[in-house]
């Protein structure tokens, strides 16, 4: 069974360039490729509230500028939630969640079900890519 992995959108797949320009990750098919095999992928973005299919539509310019088809989201799926994205989250397996602003009251939750080591919190600083699947090699994954 694949781990459960939890995705935002703003500051983890599509970042600030040095001009300011908002654009994809760098290595993005890569990482959706390799998230693809390995994971049961969901959305967990504001963007991703209602449906899938907004995601595509919010994606779509990004992936088309840079060259991509949006095929590569096709494997992540949308989770409904109303105030926290920690409403999304099934608690009773596992799971990985890479988000570079969670709430205080969000971390809170996963604080309270002992789970705060599933948050990959990206750092500004960081490149995600690289820091995802550092922290990814970690947990165990469907082979």
């Amino acid at each position: 069974m694949k781990i459960k992995l939890y995705l935002d959108i703003d500051g983890v797949l599509l970042r600030s360039d040095r001009v300011g320009e908002t654009k994809l990750i760098p290595n993005i098919k890569e990482f959706l490729e390799y998230t693809r095999k390995h994971y049961n992928c969901f959305w967990l973005s504001t963007h991703s509230r209602y449906s899938a299919e907004d995601v595509r539509k919010y994606l779509a310019p990004y992936f088309k500028k840079a060259g991509l088809n949006c095929e590569l989201i096709g494997h992540i799926k949308a989770l409904p939630w109303k105030t926290l994205k920690t409403e999304a989250i099934d608690f009773s397996s596992p799971f990985i969640w890479i988000d570079d602003a969670p709430l205080p009251s969000e971390i809170e939750v996963l604080r309270e079900k002992k789970r705060e080591k599933c948050l990959l919190h990206l750092a500004t600083h960081i490149t995600p890519l690289r820091r995802s699947r550092r922290r990814l090699h970690r947990f165990p994954r469907d082979s």
